[in-house]
């Protein structure tokens, strides 16, 4: 950007790890304008130029560039994240999606559907008889564990290793806040392989009713594009869904009045899931790399830099969600979420995580009171993906 505008721009130290991406500063930068300065680059704040920059073809994900700004320039971390559907575009990325996406259409997710109500009732019969638990362990962590592995055909055994694994993944966004996330990704990623590579000639040799087994039958890729994908896919569809539990629990815990509605209106459910994620975004940041030059309302932006949208405070944005000041369930905003993406790229499983919340969040309010913060909240960066890695709950039972 030029020198003038940077004079005037508010900036924000969002690598800081106590950075809130709702903090007051956060939105005095929003109402002063579109964007501010940080440590990354231009970080977006409203929702109308955030959707925009998301669909604009002059960006792409930049995976390689990413990787170089901190520190990775081989290894395992660049041999899975470089190459990732998520960092493919045009027809290599068409063909992945494509064998990917007959995964995720209605009918298989409506087939999934009496699967989660079984396993949050079962897992709601822990809580009930518990009546205080770390709710990230007791719930967010193994019910789309569960989904997970019934969509995969992974073991329930090794849920438990999935877990640790496909949640350190995650730290893979927040990299540039330091500490000894680079290490926990390599391992991570290290271990997924050694599985994958393990469950690939499973069922090669037996084959079963799940995907994998459907991919490999179908030998459209290379064993490593299919070890790639499925290493993705057990992070896409474990960990964004855990954190979002996660924060919608917190978020409730914080509105007891919502809980109570949901547990009067269990039809409010869809509208719940789609706030729950407005306000607290599992995707808090999405970040692009442009690939070109170009102006893009007063700011210039040059080939190679990245540009972050900063998800969670873009979508309490009052141009884009009038009143959504407030978490209320029967808002109902017709402004799009940001944190799924958009154009290509729109998040696969974008449509399982609302079912899996959408399921269980009425099984939790009909069976509990709302949940009561009992200790300590620890949580991730705010950059990336977002969420508590503890959260203690107590829920009271309902008669």
């Amino acid at each position: 950007m030029d020198g003038a505008a940077h004079s005037v721009m508010p900036y924000l130290d969002v690598v800081d790890p106590d950075f809130d991406l709702t903090a007051p500063e956060v939105f005095a930068a929003q109402a002063a304008g579109w964007y501010a300065d940080s440590p990354l680059g231009p970080f977006v704040l409203r929702h109308a130029q955030a959707h925009e920059l998301l669909r604009d073809r002059r960006f792409d994900h930049g995976g390689d560039d990413y990787l170089r700004r901190n520190g990775i320039t081989s290894g395992p971390i660049y041999d899975w994240w470089v190459p990732m559907i998520v960092n493919r575009d045009g027809p290599d990325h068409r063909r992945l999606r494509g064998l990917v996406s007959r995964s995720f259409t209605p009918r298989t997710i409506g087939r999934l559907r009496p699967f989660v109500r079984a396993t949050a009732e079962a897992l709601a019969d822990e809580i009930a008889e518990a009546g205080e638990v770390e709710f990230v362990g007791a719930f967010a962590d193994r019910l789309p564990l569960a989904v997970m592995g019934e969509l995969l055909g992974v073991p329930a055994a090794d849920h438990d290793v999935f877990s640790v694994w496909s949640s350190d993944l995650g730290l893979i966004f927040a990299l540039a806040t330091g500490g000894d996330k680079a290490a926990r990704v390599e391992q991570a990623v290290t271990g997924l392989d050694a599985y994958i590579d393990a469950l690939i000639d499973e069922k090669t040799k037996n084959p079963a009713d799940d995907l994998i087994s459907a991919m490999v039958a179908e030998q459209a890729v290379t064993r490593e594009e299919l070890r790639n994908l499925l290493v993705t896919l057990v992070f896409g569809a474990h960990d964004n869904t855990r954190q979002q539990f996660s924060n919608a629990l917190v978020t409730f815990a914080e509105h007891p009045a919502q809980w109570t509605l949901l547990h009067d209106r269990p039809d409010l459910a869809g509208n719940a899931v789609t706030e729950t994620m407005r306000w607290r975004p599992a995707a808090a940041s999405i970040f692009h790399r442009a690939v070109e030059d170009f102006e893009f309302q007063g700011l210039s932006v040059t080939a190679g830099s990245f540009v972050t949208i900063a998800a969670q405070t873009a979508q309490r944005d009052p141009r884009a969600y009038p009143g959504g000041e407030v978490f209320d369930i029967t808002a109902g905003f017709e402004a799009p979420l940001l944190q799924f993406g958009a154009g290509p790229h729109y998040c696969l499983g974008a449509a399982l995580a609302q079912a899996e919340l959408a399921e269980s969040l009425p099984i939790l309010t009909r069976r509990f009171g709302p949940p009561v913060i009992t200790g300590e909240v620890t949580w991730r960066p705010a950059i990336g993906t977002h969420g508590p890695d503890r959260l203690p709950l107590h829920f009271p039972v309902l008669a």
